[in-house]
């Protein structure tokens, strides 16, 4: 009988209606336009710290049209990497007071086929325009590094960093090159 009783009252206690919740309300317009805003700032404060690095190196960048300089011409040839093709590199990451977040040690020697790999934007891109056996030093902005979240692990969200890359070797893709 107590049974009964506990099984009746679980029953009526489940029964009750749900509350309805409804989402909360903003200005989807407004949100946008901070957010944006916000962007715009960060992306000026990593150009403008880019820019006060470029010039206490004396070193001769290229700004490339996907938003980051680069210590080579950031011409591409028929030689450098293109999407699809083996790339292999070391690389290392640096802050802009020179410190190294990452070593070429620590990261050891990469491979990956362009387009197909989880690689920071920059670095994708950067591959595509060094030659095999060069090296050159990257500059991103903090959304062409590891965006605003970092990488959880030893960079901050939107962090701008210095990726001084080599590529070892490239091996065209069979689409680009019949004869391989």
């Amino acid at each position: 009988m107590i049974r009964l009783l506990i099984v009746s009252i679980f029953l009526f206690t489940a029964c009750k209606s749900k509350v309805v919740q409804y989402p909360v309300d903003y200005d989807k317009d407004e949100f946008m336009k901070f957010s944006q805003d916000r962007n715009k700032e960060i992306l000026e404060e990593d150009n403008q710290l880019i820019k006060n690095y470029i010039d206490s190196t004396g070193v001769n960048y290229s700004k490339t049209n996907f938003g980051f300089w680069i210590s080579n011409s950031a011409q591409y040839t028929e030689t450098m990497a293109k999407g699809g093709d083996y790339v292999k590199y070391e690389y290392e990451v640096l802050d802009f007071d020179n410190n190294v977040v990452y070593s070429k040690k620590e990261l050891g020697i990469n491979d990956a086929i362009l387009g197909k790999e989880d690689l920071p934007r920059g670095l994708h891109v950067t591959l595509q325009l060094i030659e095999k056996g060069d090296s050159a030093t990257a500059l991103y902005p903090s959304f062409l590094a590891f965006g605003g979240y970092g990488d959880r692990d030893r960079v901050g969200g939107n962090a701008p960093l210095i990726f001084k890359v080599k590529v070892l070797d490239i091996k065209k893709s069979a689409k680009q090159n019949p004869k391989n």
